[in-house]
């Protein structure tokens, strides 16, 4: 599991519509299939898919017309927005920050770092919640 970030609903809503996850810098390079994607976007809501094949060069341009070399190919993507959303993006970053502290934190996102153990078990456990599930939509 990996845990990304994006700062705007209509970049997520890409994503969604894309099924595609895209960087400009190749940080895809160790990303493998049926790994799940956790996108927290902004503070409102999240994202979540499983890499469904492998990363490929695809000059695609998107999110505010910046070019993303570097895509991998998602399935099963879920939004989950309005309060559910919200919570669910808390209670993640919580999670995150008490697991790795502050400043770790910050390159967990940045990266995405490949997370294992308890604090992608808890994070997982937190994606099954039904009270914070309560207002998502699959959308594949």
């Amino acid at each position: 599991m990996r845990v990304v970030t994006l700062d705007s609903w209509r970049k997520a809503r890409a994503v969604v519509t894309g099924g595609v996850w895209g960087s400009s810098k190749n940080r895809l390079l160790d990303w493998t299939v049926g790994e799940t994607i956790v996108v927290l976007v902004a503070l409102g809501g999240v994202v979540t898919g499983d890499v469904s094949g492998p990363r490929h060069k695809a000059g695609l341009t998107a999110w505010d017309n910046d070019l993303y070399e570097w895509t991998v190919p998602l399935a099963e993507v879920t939004l989950v927005e309005g309060v559910a959303g919200q919570r669910l993006n808390a209670g993640v970053r919580t999670l995150l920050r008490r697991s790795y502290g502050e400043q770790m934190y910050f390159r967990v996102l940045l990266h995405g770092v490949k997370l294992g153990g308890e604090p992608e078990a808890r994070i997982r456990e937190l994606l099954q919640d039904p009270a914070s599930a309560g207002q998502s939509e699959n959308t594949q």
